[in-house]
């Protein structure tokens, strides 16, 4: 029985570790799909920055504090002493992600429902780790559908604009 505990443990640390990391991931899958669609992609990586410095603004202009006590997920955990959580910027990028790739490529669900399945795991261990509040991780999720949406349209205006000319 010992060792069916460490493999349970074992998988419920590998979903911790995607729900983690599950931003990162998303961003590295949407690069690689994105490659062969250079506008969409260039565009990507520029919405992306500009995700993170909105985030960065709306944190320190909002500062509402993170929950007491978060437990590190690693030992170097060094993102858990950050004061102000509103929005959770790890819910922000996915979820700008998910609603940018869904876009981008309609014809192929699998992609978005693998990364919106990530971007539950983003909002579960955030809040089981206690780095945010449900309200913040919906917030910046929301915040992340808004920029994302937004951000296909202003590339895809941009393209027909240039179809066009």
């Amino acid at each position: 029985m010992s060792k069916m505990k460490e493999i349970i443990h074992n998988y419920i640390y590998l979903f911790y570790g995607l729900g983690y990391f599950g931003d990162s991931i998303a961003f590295i899958i949407m690069c690689i799909i994105l490659l062969n669609r250079p506008l969409f992609f260039i565009f990507y990586i520029i919405f992306v920055i500009l995700n993170i410095l909105l985030n960065e603004y709306l944190t320190n202009k909002i500062k509402e504090k993170n929950p007491k006590d978060p437990i590190k997920f690693l030992a170097s955990d060094f993102f858990s002493k950050k004061r102000f959580g509103m929005p959770s910027i790890h819910s922000q990028n996915i979820f700008f992600s998910i609603m940018y790739c869904y876009l981008v490529i309609k014809n192929i669900l699998l992609i978005p429902i693998i990364l919106l399945l990530l971007g539950f795991l983003v909002i579960y261990e955030r809040y089981m780790f206690r780095d945010h509040t449900i309200k913040q991780l919906i917030y910046g999720a929301v915040l992340g559908l808004i920029i994302g949406y937004t951000s296909y349209y202003i590339v895809f205006f941009i393209q027909y604009i240039f179809s066009i000319l």
